[in-house]
C-alpha cells in the first residue's frame, strides 16, 4: 500500500494551527524557506523534493498535535491551558 504525500493546502493548514510561521516550519524541518514558501503556493502535491516533503511532514507530526486525513483532510489538536 502506497502512504499518501502531503499536499500543500495541508501543511499551510497544520502550519496555522500550530501558529507557525514559515521561518518556524524550515528551521523545525531542516528544509529551506524558499521551499516551504514554494510548498504554501501549491494546494495540491508540491513539486518540490520527496525528502523535503517528509522532513516536513515528520516535523509537523513530531509536535503530537497534527493528524492527516486523506488527500487534503488534517487535524490540528489544540493547546491545553
Amino acid at each position: 500500500m502506497n502512504k499518501q504525500v502531503i499536499t500543500g493546502i495541508q501543511v499551510r493548514m497544520a502550519r496555522s494551527g500550530l501558529k507557525w510561521s514559515a521561518q518556524d516550519l524550515a528551521e523545525k524541518s531542516g528544509v529551506g524557506l524558499s521551499t516551504v514558501n514554494k510548498i504554501d503556493r501549491e494546494d495540491g502535491i508540491p513539486s518540490v523534493r520527496i525528502q523535503n516533503l517528509v522532513a516536513i511532514e515528520r516535523a509537523l507530526l513530531a509536535t503530537g498535535r497534527v493528524r492527516f486525513e486523506g488527500e487534503t483532510g488534517v487535524f490540528v489538536q489544540p493547546f491545553e491551558g
